[in-house]
């Protein structure tokens, strides 16, 4: 019995170690989309289909130029014997060329991306140029890329894809429970980066916390919104108010007596006595008032 688990194991153990598949890879990859099979450019011989299964998730997790020893040192780790070639290959991905050439507007990634009636892949020849253009493209879903090869000896290879793109906006997170109209402390709260949604009524200005109160309990890692925040009455009716007026070429300053309450973003009306004129303000900070003419 002994003799038999013996055997088993030495067989085991040599089947792993021993039993070697070959692969040949293209010297230069284009990869298009994240969802790319790519099967279709591998050549194999004597390989499982779960070491070709591990290797495109290798290839797809992997950028710029990697060697075959480095192939087969990440297949040895997972006790899978595979020899590659050529010596290495040079991976690139679309959606890092999309960054790089094109001049996205500020917040603006790249969701995902697809070709068009074609693999999501592309089998490059060495000292291939990857040109990356997206004529009159508005920067949503669906936006037609074009990828264009320059090969060494001239001649252009062209191939249509598709590319969504995703608008991310700052917002400001909650890092500890703050308790309703508590006071606010910008330290409690971090910025963040999230993908813009309409009719969020996200709250992204940190500086300007200390002019609020929370209106609602908010929980670690709720977003702000402005609909969780009440102004605090800067300034209040009857008190002595400051009163900024400027344009583009001056700027002046009086005081008031403010005629009503106003938090801060609010118009309120301040009554100069001596004067007897009223101006109508808008209230950036406290006991103070901005007229722009």
């Amino acid at each position: 019995m002994i003799i038999y688990y013996f055997f088993s194991f030495f067989t085991l153990v040599f089947t792993t170690f021993s039993w070697s598949c070959d692969i040949h890879l293209p010297e230069n990859v284009l990869i298009i989309s994240e969802k790319a099979d790519l099967s279709k450019m591998i050549a194999a011989s004597d390989c499982q289909p779960n070491i070709l299964s591990e290797l495109n998730k290798t290839l797809l997790n992997s950028e710029g130029k990697v060697s075959y020893l480095q192939l087969e040192e990440i297949f040895k780790s997972k006790n899978m014997s595979v020899q590659f070639q050529p010596h290495h290959i040079q991976i690139q991905h679309l959606k890092n060329l999309i960054h790089d050439q094109l001049a996205l507007p500020v917040g603006v990634h790249l969701r995902s991306s697809e070709a068009v009636n074609a693999n999501n892949f592309m089998a490059l020849n060495p000292g291939d140029q990857i040109e990356i253009s997206c004529v009159g493209c508005l920067y949503g879903s669906q936006q037609p890329i074009n990828v264009i090869v320059h090969g060494i000896d001239g001649k252009k290879t062209s191939l249509l894809a598709r590319a969504d793109f995703k608008k991310m906006v700052k917002a400001l997170r909650v890092t500890s429970f703050q308790p309703a109209f508590s006071e606010i402390f910008p330290t409690s709260f971090r910025e963040d980066f999230i993908e813009a949604i309409p009719h969020t009524d996200l709250f992204s200005d940190v500086d300007q916390l200390k002019f609020y109160k929370l209106n609602k309990p908010l929980r670690a890692g709720d977003l702000v919104r402005r609909s969780d925040l009440n102004a605090i009455n800067l300034v209040r009716a009857g008190s002595k108010t400051e009163v900024v007026i400027e344009n583009k070429l001056i700027m002046l300053k009086t005081s008031g007596i403010s005629r009503s309450n106003g938090g801060i973003g609010e118009f309120v009306e301040v009554f100069h006595p001596q004067k007897n004129k009223k101006y109508q303000g808008r209230v950036i900070d406290l006991n103070k008032v901005l007229v722009e003419l």
